[in-house]
């Protein structure tokens, strides 16, 4: 028995798989990954509908909701709810690809759990708005990316048909925000 599992196969495994991931281009599934972004940011009623969501971009979304501000008309991203929805848009991308491929490519199952570090790490936001989130443990903030991940995956599966036609749409190399807003709609 060698240490660290050497002889096993597990490494050289792991580095074929890393090579794969850089490697590979299969557009098709990019599309499906930006179809469940973009319907989950549109339906959730976000302001921003990032094809590729990312920790950074959601929290600076955040942040900004937060700010007082006369010109602004959405409610704050900065409440309980508006948190839960920015989890499932980022979530999004990872339900779609692990609900048809037992490898992810082309999202990040760790997006959720690095927007709630760079909220609890901003200057920009009152630490008396995140209340709810500094009582949580652990396994608690564990437990709410979950229940992100399983909320997406619903919301995907139950509109299947409509994440589908977007994916055709963006699958064609042409389709602008208004033709995805333009298969939700029904026009």
């Amino acid at each position: 028995n060698l240490p660290l599992s050497l002889g096993s196969g597990q490494v050289s495994g792991t580095v074929v798989k890393g090579f794969g991931r850089l490697l590979q281009v299969d557009t098709e599934r990019e599309c499906e990954c930006e179809a469940a972004a973009f319907f989950a940011a549109y339906v959730l009623g976000l302001p921003n509908f990032a094809f590729r969501p990312n920790s950074l971009e959601a929290a600076v979304l955040v942040a900004e909701s937060a700010q007082p501000d006369e010109t602004q008309t959405l409610d704050s991203l900065l409440s309980n709810t508006g948190i839960m929805k920015m989890l499932i848009w980022l979530m999004a991308p990872v339900a779609m690809e692990n609900s048809k491929h037992a490898q992810l490519i082309f999202s990040d199952p760790k997006e959720g759990q690095g927007l709630l570090k760079r909220l609890e790490g901003s200057n920009t936001i009152n630490r008396d708005e995140l209340w709810w989130m500094q009582d949580l443990t652990g396994q608690e903030k564990m437990d709410l990316l979950k229940w992100a991940y399983a909320e997406a995956d619903i919301l995907l599966r139950r509109n299947t048909p409509l994440v589908t036609e977007i994916t055709k749409r963006l699958t064609s190399g042409s389709a602008t925000v208004g033709d995805c807003i333009a298969a939700v709609e029904g026009w």
